[in-house]
């Protein structure tokens, strides 16, 4: 986030509110159905119990599709609306039958990473990988493009692919002229103009509402509904069973053990709370991934068994590539009789290269440092760097385990390419923050034709990778563009691959 961002958190006195009424203090709701005993509460939010459209009577609840124990991905993409059970199939259906375990994840950087996150996946879909996809986990800015993909559809037209809501609100259509005005909407001044209304300044004063609670009504209103009283909110409930299987992950800051600082919004983790994941709002799970250190306040759950709560952060702080959940989910799958085949994890990284001309300096300090130190973003963009790299190494490790395949998607290595190299300087200059520019947006999807093209050429070209190279084989379209595999001192005419897996010399 931008320094001058944080100045002007502390130039609005008339928020800064003393929050004495414990109103908006959670927003997740008790399952009664696991209620144990009776505890004291405080005020019901009497705002949002009121605005909430009772559940549709005969229309399933999605919230299954956030689950991380039970990923179904022994069905194909084409029979998952048919609520066939993920761990036994009859012979009646061997045609939904799948040996593919596929997972995305897609990194923080806000809208930097929701963007280049939307571009790469509109990609994949061109090649027809995106269709094959079993499990999306997001973090932060990631998560934006992440979950309008699980609430979405291709065709809002087709009730085969795209179930009726269980509050009515229409479903978002997921392509490229419906997506990207939306992600490129400047969130952080709509953010900043709607701390001034009425309401908002008065929840602020008296109740626990915060300034992230205003950011998460932000993102519902641009990206999840269709109204400002969240009438249309989307829910867990609401995800599309025709989609892969959603974790958002965040970092829970109120446990001691480090193995679960890790806090994914799953069904299984909010039995735990005795709560009820089903009607929580898909908008403040977001946010809670997007809690920058600083910029925004915890985003807080209830805890039903006892009178303890659980406070939410950046999902970055622990994890910012989100694969964490992905390797919880496969193991599963571990099994050999499991009957899967290929292991196949796409990571689109968004992570911008460090700049730092510190050493060139004796006094390092702007203006702004005289009021906040710009060390604190030093050292929180350095912990991320290395907890990158030790990540992206543990998939590496896993995956070489299991016998699986890494695609890493980023602009790393544009750099080490003449011909790129001044678009990844460029990129490296995008700020993390939710406002970005029509420039930057359209070259992070220039970055994401290119980066995708070359990934996928350098697995099918290589012809010491074959077991990789079958692997992603195996999951193109027939439709998918050709992969180009130039050789290298050799008079030879560039072979074509073709999605089906044949050499095709170019004439």
């Amino acid at each position: 986030m931008p320094r001058a961002f944080f100045l002007a958190l502390l130039c609005l006195p008339v928020l800064a509110g003393c929050g004495y009424i414990p109103l908006y203090s959670y927003s997740n709701n008790e399952d009664l159905k696991e209620q144990l005993l009776t505890i004291p509460r405080p005020v019901e939010n009497v705002y949002r119990t009121l605005s909430l459209r009772p559940q549709l009577t005969g229309v399933q609840s999605g919230a299954d599709k956030a689950s991380l124990v039970n990923v179904p991905w022994n069905i194909s993409p084409a029979c998952r609306v048919r609520n066939l059970s993920p761990l036994s199939i009859s012979p009646a259906h061997d045609d939904c039958r799948d040996k593919n375990f596929v997972a995305l994840s897609i990194s923080g950087g806000g809208s930097r990473a929701a963007i280049f996150g939307a571009a790469v996946m509109f990609e994949l879909q061109r090649y027809g990988l995106l269709q094959h996809v079993d499990l999306i986990s997001c973090v932060s800015g990631g998560c934006l493009t992440a979950a309008y993909y699980a609430l979405s559809c291709d065709d809002i037209d087709n009730p085969a692919t795209c179930p009726q809501t269980t509050n009515g609100a229409k479903r978002y259509t997921w392509n490229e002229e419906a997506l990207y005005p939306l992600l490129e909407r400047r969130l952080l001044w709509r953010w900043f103009g709607n701390w001034f209304w009425p309401n908002n300044i008065l929840k602020f004063w008296f109740t626990h509402f915060d300034r992230t609670d205003i950011m998460a009504e932000t993102l519902s209103n641009n990206l999840y509904d269709h109204s400002i009283l969240d009438n249309n909110q989307f829910r867990f409930r609401d995800l599309n069973p025709a989609r892969p299987n959603l974790a958002i992950n965040a970092t829970d800051a109120t446990t001691g053990a480090l193995a679960k600082f890790n806090f994914v919004f799953t069904p299984e983790k909010f039995r735990e709370l005795r709560s009820d994941l089903d009607r929580y709002p898909i908008a403040n799970a977001v946010m809670a991934s997007a809690s920058f250190p600083g910029a925004f306040n915890y985003v807080t759950l209830r805890d039903f068994r006892n009178q303890n709560y659980v406070h939410l952060l950046d999902g970055g702080a622990y994890d910012n590539l989100g694969l964490n959940a992905i390797r919880t989910a496969m193991k599963p799958t571990v099994d050999a009789n499991s009957g899967l085949e290929n292991r196949v994890v796409i990571i689109v990284d968004a992570y911008m290269g460090l700049e730092n001309d510190m050493a060139k300096k004796a006094e390092v300090r702007s203006w702004t440092d005289y009021i906040l130190d710009s060390n604190f973003f030093v050292a929180y963009d350095t912990l991320l760097t290395a907890l990158r790299a030790t990540q992206i190494d543990l998939a590496k490790d896993l995956l070489q385990k299991y016998q699986g395949t890494l695609l890493h998607i980023s602009w790393e290595k544009l750099e080490d390419d003449p011909e790129h190299i001044w678009l990844a300087n460029r990129l490296n200059r995008i700020p993390t923050s939710f406002n970005i520019s029509s420039t930057n947006a359209d070259r992070l999807r220039q970055a994401a034709k290119i980066l995708v093209e070359k990934k996928l050429k350098a697995i099918l070209c290589d012809t010491s990778r074959p077991a990789d190279a079958q692997r992603i084989r195996s999951l193109l379209s027939p439709a998918a563009p050709p992969i180009a595999c130039i050789q290298e001192h050799s008079d030879q005419a560039p072979a074509v691959i073709s999605t089906e897996g044949r050499n095709l010399l170019t004439p």
